[in-house]
């Protein structure tokens, strides 16, 4: 599938690993060192390792418009891929503003009465809920300018709150082991800085808490997919990756 979930139980701290449902990674603890401005010469925003590769430029069909008008437009797009973690950077050097990531955001037909979005949801949300208790409390991180896996948690008898920077911007939701569960559809993809994310999600979790995640793997033909043409997309994760 070039769409699936993926559920992460958080891990005891004294252990140095993420176990997923699928398949188990390390996790090393090194030193965090400073994500650059630049890719090349910088450090990858996931694993912060240095070994950086370009892969792709993407010269027809940008959308400079809806990036900031500092940084375009330019002669091409630039993608990188670690050679450490094989995560996939968008030139970080090319991002769109706050207002224009607003302004794009609210285009998403998010329609939780929409029977096609509700299945689309429950992909993510179904596997979380069978690996909590029903007295769990969850969040869903990164809910977009809609609630929605708040909504069909609900309905069935889970209590879940909603986190986004843009919209549900209440940092009441965000403190430390407060949730059984966290839920990101589609907005790992986001992460400007996902080292720092993913770290902030497991601080947010209780111990063996269930971090769910769901977003597009990176397939071998990058150069023609369509999800790295979002302006609002900035890193993609293969299954190695993750």
């Amino acid at each position: 599938l070039s769409a699936f979930p993926w559920c992460l139980p958080r891990c005891l701290p004294q252990m140095n690993a993420l176990l997923f449902v699928e398949y188990a990674a390390v996790c090393n603890r090194s030193e965090v060192k400073p994500v650059l401005s630049g890719a090349m010469g910088g450090y990858c925003p996931l694993c912060r390792d240095s070994s950086l590769a370009l892969i792709h430029e993407a010269v027809d069909g940008v959308p400079w418009r809806l990036y900031d008008s500092g940084c375009s437009p330019r002669a091409a797009l630039r993608f990188f891929r670690c050679s450490n973690c094989d995560l996939t950077i968008k030139d970080p050097a090319v991002r769109a503003n706050w207002e224009q990531q607003r302004a794009h955001y609210v285009k998403h037909n998010n329609d939780v009465q929409e029977e096609g979005y509700r299945s689309h949801l429950l992909k993510l949300l179904a596997p979380v809920l069978r690996a909590v208790s029903g007295a769990a409390i969850g969040l869903d991180y990164g809910c977009g300018p809609n609630v929605s896996i708040e909504v069909l948690a609900e309905e069935r008898g889970v209590k879940c709150h909603s986190y986004d920077p843009h919209f549900f911007p209440s940092r009441e939701n965000l403190r430390e082991s407060a949730f059984d569960f966290i839920t990101c559809s589609e907005v790992s993809e986001h992460f400007s800085d996902p080292r720092r994310e993913f770290e902030r999600l497991r601080w947010m979790l209780k111990p063996r808490g269930v971090l769910g995640v769901m977003t597009h793997v990176v397939p071998e033909d990058f150069q023609s997919w369509w999800y790295h043409r979002d302006p609002t997309h900035v890193v993609f994760y293969s299954e190695r990756a993750f």
